[in-house]
């Protein structure tokens, strides 16, 4: 079976993966999401974190002001949308999670825009954001959306977004409940595992200049004891632009298949009745 790994389209569908895609003709398409987050959010984010790492609480419509952001926010929402239109193309089946960018419903997008809505319509992608599916003989499992980065549980981390003992109890709390969720969604069978973060100390060291983070680990434990309690064979996983790449963690094959809005992905060739990846060839 050969598959694509591919996501953070972060708005754009480079016409060089799509014809990669027809040309290779995967037998399926695993996508990490961050569908959005367009490059508008980069500037004033680089300035709110600059800020807040100073302990000055700001945020992004403080520095956009209203009507910029609220801009902002209706350009997102369309961007998104174009990369998920573009793989329901494909008529392949397509598997696909969130990420921490992505407007799906959660206690984080109190507004009507829900790419969940959109999906329902696309017949060719399959939602398993917190979820599972089968295709073939494989069981799939998804976790994505935003989640709190054990690196927030740190001193760095916490000066960094400057974080207050109220705030970081609630990402205490909300860390605890995600990781038995995530136990509970593994305790079936599950072969493969599509993430939107990293596994902790595995393809998640930030390596964009100018932020307090810089150099640090941005992965998450919890994704590391339930990749080795329950051993899928392959992990698909995104987040992190500048980690394109695998590693190991027990039996498991942690696979980072880059950024699509760089026109990065990653095929791999997957043996569908032992359970084993045999291949993976990264497109740069």
């Amino acid at each position: 079976m050969k598959i694509l790994a591919i996501g953070d389209f972060h708005g754009k569908f480079p016409e060089k993966l799509k014809k990669l895609v027809k040309k290779e003709k995967p037998d399926m398409i695993l996508s990490d999401g961050d569908y959005t987050g367009i490059e508008g959010w980069r500037k004033p984010l680089k300035i709110m974190f600059a800020k807040l790492a100073k302990g000055i609480d700001i945020h992004v419509p403080e520095i956009l002001g209203k009507k910029r952001y609220l801009d902002l926010l209706k350009r997102d929402y369309a961007a998104g949308k174009i990369p998920l239109k573009e793989l329901n193309k494909f008529r392949m089946r397509v598997f696909s999670v969130f990420g921490n960018g992505d407007w799906y419903k959660s206690s984080f997008n109190k507004s009507n825009r829900k790419y969940e809505n959109l999906i329902k319509k696309l017949k060719n992608i399959k939602d398993i954001n917190r979820g599972k599916a089968s295709f073939r003989n494989i069981k799939i499992a998804g976790f994505g959306g935003y989640l709190d980065s054990d690196v927030y549980f740190t001193k760095i981390g916490i000066r960094a977004i400057n974080s207050d003992n109220d705030d970081s109890m609630k990402r205490r709390k909300r860390y605890g409940k995600e990781e038995k969720n995530l136990m509970k969604l593994m305790r079936k069978k599950t072969d493969i595992l599509l993430i939107h973060y990293t596994p902790y100390g595995c393809l998640d060291k930030m390596r964009a200049r100018g932020f307090a983070l810089t150099g640090s680990n941005m992965g998450i434990s919890s994704f590391n004891r339930a990749i080795r309690k329950y051993s899928p064979a392959l992990v698909v996983c995104g987040h992190m632009h500048e980690n394109q790449g695998k590693c190991k963690l027990g039996s498991s094959l942690i696979v980072n298949p880059g950024a699509a809005v760089n026109g990065k992905c990653a095929l791999i060739e997957f043996d569908e009745k032992r359970k084993k990846v045999l291949n993976v060839r990264f497109v740069k």
